[in-house]
């Protein structure tokens, strides 16, 4: 890898104008999708370019932040639900839940996802978060639905679970779609982006 992984810039508290307009996002998910592939094909170590990395966490907490166009959330229950997806040595996904509207709960969680997979020399791919939930409790039978159905992939030798929210080799996309398919059959969930649900 030609990148040195010391520590990331903080994207958490960062003028939104500042942080990777979604074209700037996709273009370097592109370019580090590619080089993962030839790294594959060339049994080598994927060289990244320290840009594109940059692009693809400023693009992906850009993406979580978005709720903060609108108004803060007063503190209150109605956590979120989250799909995280970290790209590095090795590539994985982590969907879990913080409890409460306001946004500095999911920016604080995300954060230490992000100091984690950057111990062990990940980084911030790609990310999405809810719209809050009537409830805490709702997020969290969202969760728990969401991580059932991404079980039952972990059947073969190409998905494998560690502890209870990281899977390897479950693309993003699958988890978004695990989620989709699971938030008609929560009361309480947000039932299309957009919508904040007062409680």
């Amino acid at each position: 890898m030609t990148v040195l992984f010391g520590d990331f810039e903080d994207f958490a508290h960062l003028d939104l104008h500042l942080l990777a307009a979604a074209d700037a996002h996709e273009q370097a998910q592109i370019r580090l999708d590619r080089a993962r592939i030839s790294a594959r094909t060339q049994n080598t170590l994927p060289e990244y370019h320290p840009d594109d990395i940059a692009a693809a966490r400023s693009g992906s907490w850009r993406l979580l932040r978005c709720d903060e166009l609108g108004d803060e959330q007063p503190e209150r229950p109605g956590g979120r639900l989250y799909l995280l997806a970290f790209e590095g040595l090795v590539r994985y996904i982590e969907v879990g839940m913080v409890e409460g509207r306001k946004l500095a709960a999911l920016r604080d969680r995300v954060r230490r996802h992000e100091h984690a997979a950057e111990i062990h020399q990940c980084f911030l791919f790609d990310a999405w978060a809810s719209q809050s939930c009537t409830t805490d409790e709702a997020a969290g039978q969202w969760e728990v639905r969401v991580l059932q159905r991404l079980n039952t992939l972990v059947k073969g030798n190409r998905v494998r679970r560690v502890h209870r929210e990281y899977f390897y080799g479950v693309p993003s996309h699958m988890a978004m779609n695990a989620i989709e398919l699971e938030r008609p059959e929560v009361d309480g969930a947000p039932r299309h982006p957009g919508v904040v649900y007062q409680a």
